[in-house]
């Protein structure tokens, strides 16, 4: 019996638009009614989580920053796995070097080292070109609050920043160049504290080595005790491995990476075509009664 969902958000649950389908957002309903837990495992942070589901109303738990943080359903963090600040530093140089945008996901927010009107467009840009978004999309304030890329804000003094108790939860870095990105991993590889993962083929999003979705979502499970083929994991990239490395009944979205694809237990339609929804229904044949 499945006991708990969890899904990754972009890619996966969310259509190529960044919206929730109607499908989708009455499955997710029904797992509320049914008791059980829905945890939306992404490489947001809370706000851009929260801002999608706050006007359905539903009840989530969430996997932050591919694994840096949990949430419960009152929003309260039960579990941590914050970056080295250390390692930010040096990060941030070799992404200088090689001129690729990034930015970091923080306790205070998405903040970035370089000019924030640059970083945003940068990522405005990337949205249009590699993630398909419409131009006259990515400028509507509904969009850019479920979206933390834009709003990140400059961090003025950097040194202070990184003296300071706020956590650093995730390093995201991300360029239209695929060569410059392999040139990035090879440089990546270096650092045996990290685990990094392309989630488009076109950016790397680092963590702490600790800090998987796979890793924090067991923990979560076995505090519930939650046995691991009680739970049901869906994805679309390689951030969601861990997921399904941990927990057997795993399903990869139709238009999900061809590695992932390999160790799923089911392929469901893409996520433009409720494959979420399919897969709850695969696993959950009583999730319309």
């Amino acid at each position: 019996m499945i006991r708990l969902v969890a899904s990754d958000l972009d890619g996966t649950l969310l259509k190529t638009d960044g919206t929730l389908s109607d499908a989708n957002v009455d499955t997710i309903r029904k797992l509320n009614e049914k008791g059980i837990v829905f945890t939306a495992a992404s490489g947001r942070n809370y706000t851009g989580v929260h801002e999608l589901f706050a006007p359905y109303g539903f009840r989530y738990e969430a996997i932050l920053a591919n694994g840096a943080e949990y949430v419960d359903a009152g929003g309260f963090l039960t579990g941590t796995c914050y970056f080295d600040k250390s390692l930010v530093k040096p990060l941030l140089s070799l992404f200088d070097r090689y001129k690729i945008p990034s930015m970091m996901f923080t306790g205070a927010g998405v903040c970035t080292h370089m000019d924030e009107e640059e970083g945003r467009s940068r990522y405005r840009l990337r949205m249009i070109r590699r993630l398909h978004y419409h131009s006259k999309d990515v400028d509507d304030p509904a969009l850019i609050r479920t979206i933390p890329a834009l709003q990140m804000n400059g961090i003025r003094y950097l040194d202070a920043f990184l003296k300071g108790d706020t956590p650093v939860l995730k390093l995201e870095c991300f360029d239209m160049s695929r060569d410059e990105m392999i040139l990035i991993e090879k440089e990546l590889q270096k650092y045996p504290q990290i685990v990094y993962f392309s989630s488009a083929g076109d950016n790397y999003e680092i963590t702490d080595r600790d800090a998987t979705k796979g890793k924090i979502l067991k923990k979560q499970c076995d505090e519930k005790e939650i046995a691991a083929d009680e739970v049901l994991v869906i994805g679309d990239g390689l951030n969601d491995l861990s997921m399904f490395e941990l927990f057997p009944h795993s399903v990869c979205v139709g238009n999900g990476m061809e590695e992932l694809k390999k160790r799923a237990e089911w392929i469901a339609p893409a996520a433009d075509e409720d494959g979420f929804s399919a897969a709850v229904r695969q696993y959950l044949d009583f999730i319309d009664n």
